[in-house]
């Protein structure tokens, strides 16, 4: 499951974008209810997550990259036990570095496998939710590895783009533990605990939703009211029945004046400060800027990811690294993907109509094709940020484009397509629908520059278009040269009427007055490459029928089978036919 990859304490240096376990604990606050270090290990870094299935750990294919940090999901007890054991053999360089796991199988076996492997484990509530797990160790990923880019406006006066960084300062500043809401009172962000949270704060955060009687509470006293209408500063004096201790909350507004979430600070060991109000009012005028250009960034980057891809005219490279916070690419990828969708609208390009059934598989709406093909590349979006999480995606009409930055040497990108394939197919399965056309992938490496990027698309559409209808699932250019040539070469002969053989013709309406089968006895005798007893075979006829068939072929178009220049000119025009119509594919 693991390639290679340094560690930290190994190197000797600190790898850009890592965080110290430390922080990682940190940043999953209450849901965290131990942290055992791997034995006498020096301090263990972490640059990269992954979640890990059942399969994963027992498949000898990675789904994922190699991760510092693992999050085995739904995994029994003695496989993880198992997997961990597996470890000991490999070379320290091949292991993950920590796991994240929770306590109800953290048991003293667990714990003893761990430390023999030389894994250090963060111990997590049962209750707690992979996903909101897995989210908040990506912030701190990605907050480290934006310090680590240097980007410019960087330092003491740069503006808050990071809810969880804003958290904290204003949580220092207020002297107590503090929580951005949405309007419905979803966890948005919060500050580390000073161990000193109420039940109420470690509910909020574990559920990353306020506790329902505590909002009904609050909601008899007004307090929602008031920081939904006014800028103020409520104080909220301790409750004990619901555990809960002093508060200061404030709403946050839009410049239009919009409810578009609050500030909730917990008072900490120590009290508020005597400037906490005052904090936490500018907190509230920082939190409003973060979430209303959160509200507008998609929209803008998706614009640019489209000019990126070579929708919507060409681009600056350092415009798209700085919207799209890629310094540099490294060595990348581009892959395209064609979406599952019904057969009976089956999409030949990006564009066209289609419902895929898969959305239904994924429980996602199935209303009218776009809105389907929209659901579907959400499920796709999330696999990807599974296996890259500094990946970036777009959709384009029916198809889905994927930039994935700074791969890894010896990466097997080719061996996460296939089993990303292998899972929508099992999603599909699980459909009670009618069979869909299947995913189809194709890769494009090496991808150097922002500039490479639309070209890069523009081979994946070429090799899409190729397999369209075959078997083929997950191919490149240097795979399928031969179809995609062959494809292109026969679409350039069919946008030139004049050189399509009028011969065909007649041998079609022959066939058609007579029910000779001429069209389809001299496709099977091509196809075999003019083997007529084998052609005879596959046709069910008796080889002097064939040979009829063929000589009365002759007659009547005018052609000679014996001269190599007929029988290129046949197949050609064999092929052409029934690549403009498949109706014929059987001639």
């Amino acid at each position: 499951m693991y390639g290679k990859f340094a560690r930290a304490e190994e190197a000797g240096q600190l790898r850009d974008g890592a965080i110290p376990l430390a922080e990682v604990a940190t940043a999953l606050d209450a849901a965290v209810r131990e942290v055992v270090p791997a034995g006498s290990a020096p301090a263990v870094w972490v640059q990269s997550v992954s979640l890990a299935e059942s399969s994963d750990i027992t498949s000898a294919i990675p789904s994922s990259p190699p991760a510092d940090l693992v999050l085995p999901v739904g995994v029994p007890t003695t496989e993880v036990l198992i997997w961990l054991q597996g470890l000991r053999s490999r070379p320290i360089t091949e292991r993950p570095v920590a796991l994240v796991i929770k306590e109800d199988i953290a048991d003293a076996g667990l714990r003893s496998a761990a430390a023999e492997a030389g894994l250090a484990l963060i111990v997590v509530d049962r209750m707690a939710r992979w996903d909101l797990l897995l989210a908040a160790i990506h912030r701190s990923l990605d907050r480290a590895h934006a310090q680590d880019a240097d980007a410019p406006g960087a330092g003491a006066n740069a503006a808050f783009w990071d809810l969880a960084e804003l958290a904290s300062v204003i949580a220092a500043g207020a002297g107590g533990m503090v929580t951005i809401e949405r309007p419905d009172s979803s966890v948005l962000a919060y500050s580390p605990s000073d161990g000193t949270a109420d039940g109420l704060r470690e509910r909020a955060i574990l559920g990353r939703v306020a506790p329902e009687d505590s909002m009904v509470l609050l909601g008899a006293w007004g307090v929602v009211k008031q920081i939904q209408n006014t800028q103020e500063v409520v104080y909220v004096p301790a409750h004990d029945e619901l555990g809960m201790r002093p508060r200061l909350v404030t709403g946050i507004h839009s410049p239009s004046g919009q409810f578009i979430g609050s500030i909730w600070v917990q008072e900490g060991a120590r009290g508020f400060s005597p400037d906490a109000e005052t904090v936490v009012r500018g907190g509230a005028s920082a939190a409003a800027r973060v979430l209303t250009r959160a509200l507008e960034a998609p929209s803008a980057t998706e614009l640019m990811l489209q000019r990126v891809f070579g929708e919507r005219g060409g681009i600056d490279s350092g415009t798209a690294a700085a919207f799209l916070a890629l310094p540099n690419l490294g060595e990348a990828a581009v892959i395209g993907v064609a979406l599952p969708s019904a057969p009976e609208e089956r999409p030949g390009r990006a564009g066209m109509g289609g419902t895929p059934r898969l959305a239904q598989a994924a429980g996602l709406a199935t209303g009218a094709g776009s809105a389907a093909v929209a659901g579907l590349a959400k499920l796709l979006r999330l696999h990807v940020g599974a296996f890259a999480p500094q990946a970036r995606f777009v959709l384009l009409g029916e198809r889905a484009y994927v930039l994935l930055p700074h791969l890894a040497t010896g990466h097997r990108i080719e061996e996460w397509a296939e089993m990303l394939v292998a899972k929508f197919d099992a999603a599909a399965a699980r459909s009670v629908a009618e069979p869909a056309t299947p995913m189809r992938i194709a890769i494009v490496t090496p991808v150097t520059s922002f500039e490479q990027v639309a070209e890069a698309r523009a081979e994946a559409d070429r090799v899409l278009d190729a397999i369209d209808g075959s078997h083929t699932r997950v191919t490149s250019l240097t795979q399928s040269r031969t179809s995609v040539l062959l494809r292109e070469a026969f679409a350039l002969l069919g946008a030139h009427p004049e050189l399509v053989d009028p011969r065909m013709e007649a041998l079609r309406a022959y066939d058609e007055r007579h029910g000779a089968e001429l069209v389809v006895s001299l496709r099977g005798y091509v196809t075999t490459g003019f083997n007529a007893r084998e052609a005879a075979r596959d046709l069910g006829v008796h080889p002097n029928t064939l040979r009829y068939r063929l000589q009365r072929a002759q007659d009547v178009a005018g052609l000679d089978l014996s001269r190599p220049e007929d029988r290129l000119l046949i197949s050609l025009q064999l092929e052409l036919a029934a690549r403009a119509a498949p109706a014929f594919s059987t001639f």
